[in-house]
């Protein structure tokens, strides 16, 4: 059965097989950074489960990004391809929204690339449903249309997909991950290691800051996927279920804030209770 994850760590396990899925669950964490430039946060959801073998590659010319792209699916069978939301067909934000977005080339035969992208949710947008098709060179090369530059948090998901801070090559370019490893950069900033306190630390910053609720709610809903993943497998369905429920106090507290009818006891609350059960059920401080 194929966990429930983010777009990213989706289209890691599909890559990386099955093990994967394993050493992401035990992995997972939330480190969060405060102080990242432009008032966005930054997350760091799990380590790396690639064993640092992979990297961004980029280039804006599609007959290279072609050529590199089939020598690689020949050589190592599968490929992580960074898509557009805006021109993927299966994407509920197909024409509405221009997102990165992880899938995976699986095979080559010609002008025809078979494709693969195993993430699956309810989003705001619709329902993103698991995806294996055939795409020509044309369609391919319109899926992956470069995205340019993007908001900060946006960029940052880019930065630390893989878990670690890495350069994510040009987005005004074709992008991929490649074998070799590579593009690792320091860790900049100061970050919250300790989940309680990196919980309350959002808590906080969401009830005085309204923006950083609407852009990071979903970086908290890809965190209560990975915590669902981990917390599962260890058979702590009581916790698993308090993370399911944060992302949905959040974009309850988001949409009534955009009402103007602001809910910060909801949030509150949500968060409250995490961090309780985190501190008491895991030992934390």
């Amino acid at each position: 059965m194929t966990p429930e994850l983010s777009c990213y760590t989706s289209a890691l396990v599909d890559h990386l097989g099955p093990a994967a899925a394993d050493r992401l669950a035990d992995s997972v964490r939330l480190w969060v950074r405060l102080d990242a430039p432009g008032g966005a946060l930054a997350f760091s959801h799990h380590d790396r489960v690639d064993g640092g073998t992979l990297a961004y590659a980029s280039t804006s010319d599609w007959v290279t990004a072609r050529a590199a792209l089939a020598e690689q699916l020949a050589e190592h069978g599968s490929v992580i391809v960074v898509g557009n939301t805006y021109h993927l067909p299966w994407s509920p934000q197909h024409r509405s929204h221009s997102v990165a977005h992880w899938f995976v080339l699986r095979e080559h035969r010609g002008r025809r690339w078979r494709v693969g992208d195993r993430f699956a949710a309810l989003l705001p947008a619709g329902e993103q449903r698991p995806f294996t098709g055939w795409l020509d060179d044309a369609a391919l090369r319109t899926a992956l249309t470069p995205l340019g530059r993007c908001a900060a948090h946006q960029h940052n998901r880019d930065v630390y997909a893989l878990g670690v801070p890495v350069e994510v090559g040009d987005p005004d370019q074709y992008r991929w991950l490649r074998p070799g490893g590579g593009g690792e950069i320091a860790w900049p900033g100061e970050w919250l290691r300790e989940p309680a306190a990196a919980l309350a630390a959002l808590r906080d910053r969401f009830l005085t800051d309204e923006r950083a609720l609407h852009r990071h709610a979903d970086d908290l809903w890809a965190a209560a996927r990975h915590h669902g993943h981990r917390l599962t497998r260890r058979g702590d369905l009581t916790l698993a279920a308090t993370w399911a429920q944060l992302p949905k106090a959040l974009r309850f507290a988001a949409d009534s804030a955009r009402r103007g009818r602001p809910r910060p006891g909801v949030l509150t609350e949500a968060f409250d209770r995490l961090i309780e059960l985190t501190t008491r059920t895991e030992g934390y401080r």
